[in-house]
């Protein structure tokens, strides 16, 4: 059975929505929301410290393998989460994507709700009183 309930709002303001889980009386805090703009905040997954290419005056220039100079700069390395592979984790199918990277682009956001089996026709039906769109199980 779907469990996972979508829709789209025209902001990332999902009061009404919680308002109308809290009614059902459903947790509210099982709402994940993707917004516009979500793919240019990247999660930092850590800080190394890593010799700078070029930076090795004597040897080989390998950086790593030679005794040369040993500065260093600190790089953030980032872990890879798109938008899709984001939208692919509340179960929407492949085919389907697209369209819910065409609302992000037009500015709405992505609401989803991962349900129990026994709550998830209540939590499509506080959806679509929220007033989101295209209320969608998966």
């Amino acid at each position: 059975m779907s469990l996972v309930v979508t829709g789209i709002a025209p902001t990332s303001d999902v009061g009404a929505l919680a308002a109308a889980l809290a009614a059902e009386g459903l947790a509210t805090d099982h709402i994940q929301v993707v917004e516009p703009g979500d793919e240019d905040a990247p999660l930092a997954h850590g800080i190394v410290s890593a010799p700078r290419i070029g930076s090795l005056e004597t040897g080989t220039g390998v950086p790593g393998l030679t005794s040369g100079n040993t500065s260093t700069t600190s790089r953030e390395f980032f872990r890879d989460e798109s938008l899709t592979d984001r939208l692919s984790d509340f179960e929407i199918p492949d085919d389907e994507i697209d369209n819910y990277l065409e609302a992000l682009g037009a500015g709405r956001s992505v609401v989803a709700y991962f349900a129990k089996d026994e709550t998830v026709d209540r939590v499509e039906a506080a959806f679509r009183t929220a007033g989101l769109a295209k209320v969608k199980r998966f």
